[in-house]
């Protein structure tokens, strides 16, 4: 019995020799320092992984063109009523003539509508991958509606972009603007182009340097008149409202980055005015909501924290050319990059500096999935087994 209480005890003093006394009275073992958590039957280690976050690109300033306005209207403007559903005259002085619509503005124009139709489409994820596929029917499509614009009745072509434009340029230190002739020499040139209208955002911006494309649509005047009568005075004023929708599209990333419909208004009073009558309702209008669009755009371009836009770096062109023996051709094959058909074997595609996850598939074959690391305009041979 002796000889068993004096073995407990010594084993206690040995644990309390290897033991420190914290200044609580409590006891840290050794085992308990290596271990930070200790219970008397299990030990549990707990480890913290912290992720880096993703950094922010620099900002970058801008470097824009405004492309010129049109009407949704295709028959001359007879959207724009009074409250009394009667047509609104607009000055002539205000709207192109035929002759310049079927100049290189129609070609502008051509390239609007496509923008329009693949941003729709690209905002719709159930149609993403079909949308994205560049096979011979979306291609077609394309064209198709590419030479309905540039070949059918001119839209009408309302003045904006040059008051856009100089807005924009009061804000130098985010927006340089760029001459639409520019932009518009670099769409005639890629439209004659064999494989076209295959990434013809990114290409614009290749030609020209040119970071964003911005262009409007004049959607309706409208108005509303009140009347007063007393005093000895009768009088009728009229507010006139212009909606004006403008979109701004990011030429790197190939989709709009940033839209808003801005709202100019004016008003008149007759007979008694304090004011001078204006006989241009329809620039004044314009000018109104084109100076609020500035400066919208001001604010969600400019650097800081209530910055929503930035200048997406231009990708890299990558081509995967896979290959599985003589009677195995490269497009037969279908590319992904991060799970998205980017095209066919043997094409280029654009893809963003960074980490890529690439997959091959072809009838028959195995897929392939490679991990990419993007720095640099890259091509790369893999080959597919069956």
């Amino acid at each position: 019995m002796k000889k068993l209480y004096f073995t407990a005890l010594t084993a206690m003093l040995a644990l309390v020799a290897a033991s420190d006394f914290a200044a609580d009275g409590t006891v840290t073992t050794e085992n308990e320092k290596k271990t930070t958590t200790t219970t008397t039957t299990t030990t549990v280690i707990t480890e913290t992984v912290r992720t880096k976050a993703k950094e922010k690109p620099a900002w970058k300033p801008f470097k824009v063109c405004v492309l010129d306005f049109t009407s949704i209207d295709i028959s001359g403007q007879v959207r724009f009523l009074d409250g009394k559903n009667d047509p609104i005259v607009i000055p002539a002085q205000n709207t192109l003539n035929d002759a310049d619509h079927r100049t290189i503005n129609s070609i502008m124009q051509g390239y609007v509508r496509m923008i329009d139709a693949w941003d729709n489409s690209w905002t719709n994820s159930a149609n993403r991958e079909a949308q994205v596929d560049d096979n011979v029917f979306t291609r077609k499509k394309a064209i198709d509606l590419y030479n309905t614009i540039v070949k059918g009745a001119p839209r009408p072509m309302v003045i904006g972009a040059e008051y856009l434009s100089a807005y924009l340029g009061k804000h130098n230190d985010v927006f340089g603007t760029m001459d639409v002739s520019q932009v518009a020499a670099a769409m005639q040139k890629l439209q004659k182009q064999d494989d076209f209208p295959r990434d013809f955002m990114l290409r614009i911006a290749k030609e020209t340097g040119a970071t964003h494309l911005i262009y409007g649509t004049v959607g309706d005047i409208h108005s509303r008149t009140r009347s007063f009568s007393g005093y000895g005075i009768n009088t009728n004023t009229t507010t006139y409202e212009l909606d004006v929708t403008v979109k701004m599209i990011d030429l790197a990333a190939q989709h709009s980055v940033y839209s808003n419909v801005y709202t100019g208004s004016c008003r008149e009073q007759r007979p008694v005015s304090n004011d001078a009558f204006d006989n241009n309702i329809f620039l004044t209008l314009m000018k109104s909501a084109l100076e609020q669009a500035a400066e919208d755009l001001y604010d969600v371009c400019k650097e800081g924290r209530k910055n929503k836009v930035t200048v997406t770096p231009m990708p890299y062109m990558i081509t995967v050319t896979p290959t599985a023996g003589d009677d195995f051709k490269a497009s037969q094959a279908t590319v992904y990059a991060d799970g998205i058909v980017v095209g066919t074997g043997g094409e280029a595609f654009p893809l963003p500096e960074g980490a890529h996850k690439i997959e091959i598939k072809a009838d028959g074959y195995q897929t392939r999935t490679l991990t990419l690391d993007v720095k640099s305009d890259q091509t790369v041979t893999t080959t597919l087994e069956r």
